[in-house]
């Protein structure tokens, strides 16, 4: 996710997002063989400090810095949407929705040292990019990106931001994307600000190899066939949806057991640190919600936002108890 994040802001397609639900043309410019879709809606996710957080972490270099600004190009005003698209074995896709300047931001982008190709009628950016940052002349190639009309970008490598251009131009290149895959990401993206829908299984995230750190979850994730996700974000709650798809009933509910498990080792050891002078809160064992459907998995955690950014956040970065901020006594009592 954060390689996801990261060539999305580098390609200004972090910003606000008008409509709720993956954009249906971005859809039907996914490769026809994908497996995976992330999308992300910036302005729900904005509205929480959790989330506002976690989109400062993604750094732009210089060179994306540079473009943008002599471009004139700003992503939270500029952009609406992003969908991220990948394959068994195939590159990466990003595409995104908004109102773009083609003419003025290809010209930033070759001052700042792109080069610039023609493909059916369309430009395509090539962005070069050295592996200690510096320009030394040893830059190469890293990526491509092609503005597809003045509301509709592509970004990815030369051949995937070709094949963009190939469906687009004659509507199914090599065929429709999975009806599955789209109808999950249609759900999910209605609900959720950030989102993923796989149909790879979860045991491909963690590699071929054992990992003993997951300890008895290994085998489990072994039974899993496919997995969707969602973040919720509000002002005061995030909510973390998960669906897991397994082999049988007796997988997904031996998968719910587990869970159920942890949830309750994580109370108790809630229980045992909690001070009998703070105001009682749902722990994150309580927060946790397990059920199955048949073979199906369903795992719910809604936690105060301030409870997720003591998860997240690293201590440094939060607020300090000694200096209370707006509507905080010394003691902290108002946060």
């Amino acid at each position: 996710m954060k390689v996801w994040l990261t060539t999305a802001a580098a390609l200004g397609l972090l910003a606000p997002a008008a409509l709720a639900g993956v954009d249906p043309a971005l859809l039907a410019l996914v490769q026809p063989d994908a497996k995976m879709l992330v999308g992300i809606q910036v302005t729900q996710a904005q509205s929480s400090p959790l989330g506002q957080y976690l989109l400062s972490q993604v750094e732009l270099d210089s060179t994306a810095n540079k473009v943008m600004t002599a471009a004139g190009f700003d992503p939270r005003r500029d952009l609406r949407e992003i969908l991220a698209a990948s394959g068994d074995g195939t590159a990466g896709l990003m595409l995104g929705r908004g109102s773009f300047q083609p003419a003025k931001i290809s010209k930033a982008a070759v001052a700042a040292g792109a080069v610039a190709s023609t493909y059916r009628g369309t430009e395509i950016l090539t962005l070069k990019n050295s592996a200690d940052g510096k320009n030394d002349g040893k830059n190469k190639l890293a990526g491509s990106m092609a503005f597809l009309d003045a509301s509709t970008v592509a970004a990815g490598d030369s051949d995937s931001v070709k094949a963009v251009i190939d469906r687009r131009a004659s509507g199914q290149a090599k065929g429709p994307l999975s009806v599955e895959l789209a109808e999950r990401a249609r759900q999910i993206s209605a609900i959720d600000d950030a989102w993923v829908a796989s149909l790879t299984p979860p045991s491909a995230f963690s590699g071929t190899a054992k990992n003993s750190q997951l300890g008895p979850f290994e085998n489990l994730l072994q039974s899993a066939l496919q997995l969707s996700a969602g973040l919720k974000f509000t002002a005061t709650q995030v909510t973390l949806s998960v669906e897991v798809l397994t082999r049988s009933a007796q997988d997904a509910q031996s998968m719910a057991d587990v869970l159920k498990f942890l949830a309750g080792m994580i109370q108790q050891a809630s229980n045992s640190n909690a001070s009998p002078n703070t105001s009682k809160t749902p722990s994150l064992g309580e927060s946790t919600k397990v059920s199955t459907t048949g073979p199906t998995l369903h795992l719910t955690i809604s936690v105060p936002e301030q409870q997720m950014e003591q998860l997240i956040i690293p201590e440094s970065k939060q607020p300090d108890a000694k200096q209370p901020g707006p509507g905080q006594t010394k003691k902290g009592t108002g946060r």
